[in-house]
């Protein structure tokens, strides 16, 4: 059985581990794990333990890191991931990592900013970009989002290999069904942020995505025009935000067992990017965002103008599932009913990048 759950905290001062049995009342801490670099994703990998950060530093750059002891020592790749020297294209920051599946034995992928793909068969020792996207119709349209031109969401199908969803600010959803051979941008249904020109699927500006954990063609996605959903592998999206106060955030976080269970925590957008009454809120749909519901127990809702960041939320997996989401002041709020409700379980981190969590 297992005895231990792990919150991986990336912040932008290096990365934090959270420990604790399955109570969740008590953590102990490690950290911060390469002081100085702003972590944009700290992730574990469920094939072996290892786990992962997406570092970037002012001064030495975007960097993969790996550790294989839970933090007590780190390795950095032998070839980072670069374009050629002769390229155009200046390796900005690297934003999101993603292990492989099962059947994919040492294969990672990476998402970074300018826009790119990128795949280690290696354990992150080197790194390829998977190029065919940058050929997509729609490259004349990409504009960066606040945050840059970032690809910051992959998700695996997890049976299918030939299936890969990216997320891209602020271009919109694409989806490969051949291993990245070609993609297909897959936006119907969801406004536009700005006008195309290139392309009429171009510019919507996903914030994040999250797949259903039952039906793999199922997607939620925060949008910086609303929340929506697909059941159809992104092919159509429809509007799941009427029952929401505000729908702009970044954010958002998928049950591992029940279909249809999802968090967010909305803000006020485009300009003001936290909560217009200063009240600090999770919601909750246990139906697919038909339906929403405030689950604030715990959270501050006063003077509390807090802002989580798009890798800023995640659960854990166990029963009764966790749900954490950080904010940008550096608090780090945990559930141990499924979001019912909260407490504080670290109050003064730096400004916090990113969440994962497993059952170890």
């Amino acid at each position: 059985m297992a005895d231990k759950i792990a919150v991986f905290v990336g912040t932008d001062k290096g990365g934090f581990i959270l420990t604790s049995d399955l109570s969740r009342a008590r953590w102990n801490f490690s950290g911060p794990h390469l002081k100085g670099y702003s972590i944009y994703h700290m992730i574990p990998d469920p094939r072996d333990g290892s786990i992962y950060m997406a570092a970037n530093h002012a001064v030495y750059g975007p960097e993969v890191v790996r550790s294989t002891d839970m933090g007590a020592s780190w390795t950095h790749s032998d070839a980072e991931p670069r374009f050629p020297e002769d390229s155009d294209r200046k390796m900005e920051a690297l934003w999101h990592i993603e292990p492989g599946r099962p059947a994919e034995h040492g294969v990672l992928y990476l998402g970074a900013d300018p826009a790119s793909l990128w795949k280690s068969e290696d354990s992150g020792k080197t790194w390829h970009e998977m190029a065919a996207l940058q050929d997509h119709p729609s490259k004349p349209d990409w504009i960066p989002g606040a945050g840059g031109m970032c690809l910051h969401t992959i998700g695996l199908h997890p049976h299918d290999l030939g299936k890969i969803a990216l997320g891209i600010s602020a271009v919109g959803f694409f989806q490969t069904d051949d291993g990245g051979e070609t993609w297909s941008l897959r936006t119907e249904g969801i406004p536009p942020a700005s006008e195309p020109h290139a392309d009429p699927a171009s510019c919507r500006c996903v914030h994040k995505f999250v797949t259903d954990p039952n039906d793999p063609d199922v997607f939620y996605q925060q949008n910086h025009m609303g929340l929506f959903r697909s059941r159809n592998a992104g092919v159509t999206w429809q509007d799941i935000g009427g029952g929401m106060p505000e729908t702009f955030g970044f954010p958002i976080a998928a049950h591992t067992r029940k279909s249809g269970t999802i968090w967010v925590s909305p803000a006020e957008g485009p300009d003001f990017r936290a909560p217009a009454d200063g009240a600090f809120k999770v919601f909750k749909s246990e139906d697919g965002g038909d339906s929403w519901r405030a689950v604030t127990p715990g959270l501050p809702q006063e003077n509390a103008y807090l802002t989580a960041m798009r890798e800023a939320m995640a659960v854990d997996g166990a029963d009764p599932l966790g749900v954490y989401v950080g904010v940008k002041t550096g608090t780090l709020f945990g559930s141990s009913d499924e979001g019912e409700s909260w407490q504080t379980i670290a109050p003064h981190l730096p400004p916090i990048l990113s969440v994962e969590a497993t059952v170890l």
